[in-house]
Protein backbone atom coordinates (compact mmCIF):
# COMPACT_ATOMS: atom_id res chain seq x y z
CA UNK A 1 0.00 0.00 0.00
CA UNK A 2 1.28 3.84 -0.74
CA UNK A 3 -1.11 5.74 0.51
CA UNK A 4 -4.27 6.02 2.34
CA UNK A 5 -7.44 7.75 0.85
CA UNK A 6 -10.50 8.51 2.87
CA UNK A 7 -13.01 9.43 -0.37
CA UNK A 8 -11.61 9.54 -3.96
CA UNK A 9 -13.98 12.32 -4.93
CA UNK A 10 -12.25 14.48 -1.41
CA UNK A 11 -9.15 13.65 -2.21
CA UNK A 12 -7.21 16.94 -3.24
CA UNK A 13 -9.56 19.18 -0.72
CA UNK A 14 -8.26 16.37 2.12
CA UNK A 15 -4.89 17.01 1.05
CA UNK A 16 -4.53 20.38 1.41
CA UNK A 17 -6.41 20.87 4.72
CA UNK A 18 -4.02 18.60 6.12
CA UNK A 19 -1.33 20.48 4.45
CA UNK A 20 -2.08 23.83 5.75
CA UNK A 21 -2.82 22.07 9.11
CA UNK A 22 1.00 21.02 8.73
CA UNK A 23 2.61 24.07 7.77
CA UNK A 24 0.64 27.15 8.97
CA UNK A 25 3.19 29.71 9.19
CA UNK A 26 4.58 28.68 5.83
CA UNK A 27 1.36 28.37 3.74
CA UNK A 28 -2.14 29.93 3.68
CA UNK A 29 -5.46 29.69 0.98
CA UNK A 30 -6.08 31.96 -1.27
CA UNK A 31 -8.77 34.21 -1.06
CA UNK A 32 -11.73 33.16 -3.50
CA UNK A 33 -10.86 29.67 -4.38
CA UNK A 34 -10.50 26.86 -2.44
CA UNK A 35 -7.90 25.34 -5.23
CA UNK A 36 -4.86 28.19 -4.48
CA UNK A 37 -2.44 28.72 -2.00
CA UNK A 38 0.23 31.27 -1.27
CA UNK A 39 3.06 32.58 0.99
CA UNK A 40 1.77 32.77 4.74
CA UNK A 41 3.06 36.05 4.87
CA UNK A 42 2.72 37.26 1.08
CA UNK A 43 2.25 39.15 -0.71
CA UNK A 44 5.56 40.49 -1.27
CA UNK A 45 5.53 44.15 -1.54
CA UNK A 46 8.10 45.06 -4.51
CA UNK A 47 8.92 41.54 -5.21
CA UNK A 48 7.57 40.25 -9.14
CA UNK A 49 5.38 37.57 -7.71
CA UNK A 50 5.83 34.41 -9.23
CA UNK A 51 2.51 31.49 -9.58
CA UNK A 52 2.92 28.16 -10.24
CA UNK A 53 0.82 25.23 -10.44
CA UNK A 54 -0.34 21.80 -11.20
CA UNK A 55 -2.38 18.92 -10.86
CA UNK A 56 -2.37 16.80 -7.70
CA UNK A 57 -1.19 13.62 -9.00
CA UNK A 58 1.95 15.37 -7.85
CA UNK A 59 1.19 17.28 -4.53
CA UNK A 60 3.15 18.12 -2.75
CA UNK A 61 5.58 18.75 -5.60
CA UNK A 62 4.07 22.40 -6.62
CA UNK A 63 3.50 23.41 -3.15
CA UNK A 64 6.93 22.76 -2.20
CA UNK A 65 7.83 25.60 -4.61
CA UNK A 66 5.63 28.23 -2.44
CA UNK A 67 8.07 30.17 0.37
CA UNK A 68 10.51 33.15 0.57
CA UNK A 69 13.22 33.36 -2.83
CA UNK A 70 10.85 30.76 -4.71
CA UNK A 71 7.18 31.23 -5.91
CA UNK A 72 4.47 33.42 -4.16
CA UNK A 73 1.50 31.35 -4.78
CA UNK A 74 -0.02 28.38 -6.34
CA UNK A 75 -2.89 26.91 -8.46
CA UNK A 76 -3.88 23.59 -7.77
CA UNK A 77 -6.06 21.09 -10.39
CA UNK A 78 -7.45 18.08 -9.78
CA UNK A 79 -5.41 14.38 -10.24
CA UNK A 80 -3.37 14.47 -13.47
CA UNK A 81 -5.32 17.63 -14.46
CA UNK A 82 -4.53 21.72 -15.32
CA UNK A 83 -5.59 23.78 -12.44
CA UNK A 84 -8.23 25.99 -13.67
CA UNK A 85 -8.13 29.44 -15.28
CA UNK A 86 -10.61 30.81 -11.89
CA UNK A 87 -8.09 29.28 -9.61
CA UNK A 88 -5.17 30.89 -11.44
CA UNK A 89 -6.63 33.63 -11.93
CA UNK A 90 -7.37 34.18 -8.33
CA UNK A 91 -3.53 33.08 -7.03
CA UNK A 92 -2.56 35.51 -9.61
CA UNK A 93 -4.42 38.39 -7.91
CA UNK A 94 -3.85 37.23 -4.17
CA UNK A 95 -0.04 37.07 -4.69
CA UNK A 96 -0.14 40.23 -7.05
CA UNK A 97 1.93 43.75 -6.23
CA UNK A 98 3.87 45.92 -7.79
CA UNK A 99 6.16 45.76 -10.18
CA UNK A 100 4.45 42.79 -11.96
CA UNK A 101 3.13 38.59 -11.65
CA UNK A 102 5.01 35.99 -13.81
CA UNK A 103 2.75 32.69 -13.92
CA UNK A 104 4.47 29.21 -14.90
CA UNK A 105 1.84 26.65 -14.94
CA UNK A 106 2.24 23.07 -16.00
CA UNK A 107 -0.62 21.79 -18.48
CA UNK A 108 -2.17 18.66 -18.46
CA UNK A 109 -3.64 17.09 -21.89
CA UNK A 110 -5.69 13.91 -20.82
CA UNK A 111 -5.27 11.49 -23.93
CA UNK A 112 -7.28 8.08 -24.13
Amino acid sequence: MKKLINDPEAFVEETLEGILAAHPTHLKRVPDTPRGLMRADGPAPGKVAIATGGGSGHIPVFLGYVGPGLCDGVSIGNVFSSPSIEAMVAVTKAINTEPACCTCTATTAATS
